[in-house]
């Protein structure tokens, strides 16, 4: 009797195992199905620590635009190099965003990952954030794969779109996914918490953005652009503006740069960003920049930029102690990683305004946009602000509005390094001076060159973007499509 027990036990037991044996045998904390919910986080925080943290691309922008200038290691400031990689934007936070697509297109997924949002919307949001890392990517290189990109194993060698088709393309998709747009909400987005209304606003508002940016090279289309962005509504107060904010709990929690300034001080606000501040009695000042470490416990308290493109002996003789830094509102534990605001909207619409494209009083708007910059930062006095606007070096000038609009975009786009360094060769201002001990060029870079490792992978199509854009010759100071003298 205790033999067949025995046997009945061990029988069971062998077939309990086999039953659990898949479940025994995965790994809980290596699932072969992330959800969507997850694809979406990790894609948001690689992107915006490319593009607007403190990432390689990203900081390139603080330099170029001359936001921000490096302490001890001058190499950016002086352009000492040419190539940069879009492997790491494409592998990343791009893929991810085209996994979610995939998945909730396919027939044959889009109901397993629906727990994170409706199809619809995960695919509208997606689009939408696709879109704005591709015109990132091309407004840095110029013509860079889009169509045949992000096919992995069935494509290693796409081609490289023009640019123009490019941003036609991103224009399409931003108002397909605008109109995708459906009751309910995403989850695992750090940017709207999935309010996907302020996604239609934020789509709406790129479309507006593209339509200035090739305002110079393609006017009619910059118009028809504008138009339809107004049209279909875009960001109307700062809560509304796309960013995103740090909870503070460590590691990816954390806001980029405040990592970065932790454990090092490569780099400080520039001496162009304060003097300019200085100069307008800018009330920003004291928000973009701290204090001199030897004066801000003082009773006068002192705001001095940090030189900018020199070299490293002469960087060295201003100490760190007698430079300012960025502001917590930038650089501190929880501070946001702004993509775009409600003030860039206004500035737009002055823009369009000035141009003829819109009704509107362009004057309105650009102060409109200066009030909205401010109150972004916490400065709220209205009679400041209008003895601010008030100033002959800040008061609209019609008959040069590039120069007007330009100046002060320049100042309300701070820390959004990649947007001021377009905007800047877009309209030509503020009136900056190149790097004075520059290596490889003796203008401000334009663009960034192609990495040298597509020569070697994609050659053809490497070979046909660079003529066709740049003769041959994959500089620093090739201008890309939209960027015409």
């Amino acid at each position: 009797m205790t033999r067949i027990f025995l046997a009945t036990l061990v029988a069971f037991g062998l077939s309990s195992c086999t039953d659990d044996f898949a479940e025994i045998n995965t790994n809980p904390n290596s699932p072969t199905e992330v959800p969507t919910s997850y694809l979406f986080t990790e894609a948001e925080g690689s992107l915006v620590a490319d593009l607007v943290g403190e990432g390689g691309l990203s900081t390139i922008g603080q330099h170029y635009a001359q936001y921000l200038s490096q302490t001890q290691y001058t190499d950016v400031t002086r352009y000492n190099s040419v190539e940069s990689s879009f492997y790491g934007i494409y592998s990343d936070g791009l893929q991810d965003l085209q996994t979610i697509i995939n998945l909730n297109t396919d027939p044959a997924s889009a109901d397993r990952v629906d727990d994170s949002g409706s199809n619809a919307n995960q695919i509208a949001l997606a689009t939408i954030l696709l879109q704005w890392g591709y015109l990132n990517v091309t407004d840095i290189w110029g013509d860079v794969p889009y169509s045949e990109a992000l096919q992995g194993a069935e494509n290693f060698s796409p081609v490289y779109d023009e640019q123009e088709q490019i941003y036609r393309s991103a224009v399409e998709k931003l108002v397909m996914a605008g109109d995708m747009i459906e009751a309910g909400t995403v989850t695992g987005d750090l940017i709207y918490n999935g309010d996907m209304e302020a996604y239609r606003l934020f789509a709406n508002s790129l479309i507006l953005r593209a339509g200035l940016r090739v305002a110079n090279v393609a006017p009619a289309l910059g118009e028809e652009w504008t138009k339809l962005a107004l049209s279909r509504g875009v960001f109307t107060s700062n809560d509304d503006n796309a960013q995103l904010v740090y909870a503070g709990t460590g590691g990816l929690g954390d806001n980029t740069w405040f990592v970065n300034y932790q454990t090092r001080s490569d780099y400080a606000v520039s001496a162009p960003v304060v003097n300019t501040l200085q100069e307008l009695n800018d009330p920003r000042l004291m928000v973009y920049a701290r204090p001199t470490a030897n004066t801000a416990n003082t009773a006068n308290p002192q705001y001095v930029g940090k030189v900018y493109g020199v070299t490293e002996a002469v960087a060295l003789q201003q100490k760190n102690a007698d430079t300012s830094f960025p502001g917590l509102d930038f650089v501190g534990r929880t501070a946001p990683a702004v993509i775009l605001t409600y003030s860039e909207v206004l500035f737009n619409q002055a823009e369009a305004a000035a141009r003829g494209w819109i009704d509107g009083d362009a004057e309105e708007l650009y102060n409109a946009a200066i009030t909205a910059s401010m109150n972004q930062w916490g400065i709220t006095n209205q009679t400041a602000i209008d003895s601010y606007l008030a100033q002959e070096d800040v008061a609209y000038d019609s008959d040069n509005f590039e120069m007007s609009i330009g100046n002060q975009k320049w100042l309300s786009l701070y820390f959004q390094g990649l947007e001021g360094w377009a905007e800047y060769r877009r309209l030509g201002y503020p009136d900056l001076m190149p790097a004075p001990a520059a290596l490889l060029t003796d203008q401000i870079p334009r663009r960034r060159g192609y990495t040298v490792t597509e020569f070697s992978l994609n050659r053809e199509n490497y070979n046909a973007a660079i003529e066709r854009q740049f003769g041959g010759e994959d500089t620093l100071d090739g201008r890309i499509w939209w960027d015409v003298e």
